[in-house]
């Protein structure tokens, strides 16, 4: 999975829409939701590799392989638009709005939503064309579960 992702990476060509390379496209947008605050910490990469795990089945060598990889790209990029285009093309409507869900997740990793992470959240559910509604609903359910786990329910 490594080799394909580096290959993603580093491809002047047009993307591929292959697996490996809309498992990037995902990672490294939860990547820029959990450094927009400015900070990237290990709750947060664990709420990564969560969503990923989750969303696409993935083990924990390729979890840390797609993550680090995620890192860099989301390190260099001066753009979201070649990963924010993938998703469009290929992801369904419920995929959309999990990713949204993850997003949340990732920024309320560390206990709190930073002004900067909601703003990007709200940007990104528009460029992947989730409502507003769906928007709000991931963002109240992500915030009871994290409410519920701290109140132990």
């Amino acid at each position: 999975m490594l080799d394909r992702l580096k290959t993603f990476f580093t491809e002047e060509a047009p993307s591929v829409d292959d697996e490996a390379s809309l498992h990037l496209a995902a990672a490294v947008l939860l990547i820029e939701v959990a450094k927009a605050d400015h900070s990237l910490e290990e709750p947060e990469i664990a709420h990564i590799k969560a969503a990923l795990a989750r969303d696409w089945g993935l083990g924990e060598q390729d979890l840390a392989d797609l993550v680090a990889v995620a890192r860099d790209s989301s390190d260099t990029s001066v753009s979201l638009h070649r990963h924010i285009d993938q998703i469009n093309r290929n992801f369904s409507a419920g995929q959309k709005v999990e990713l949204v869900r993850g997003l949340w997740q990732v920024a309320c990793a560390d206990g709190q939503v930073h002004h900067h992470e909601e703003a990007l959240i709200r940007r990104l559910a528009d460029l992947v064309y989730v409502s507003h509604i769906d928007f709000i609903r991931s963002k109240h359910r992500v915030l009871d579960a994290q409410s519920s786990a701290q109140r132990g329910d």
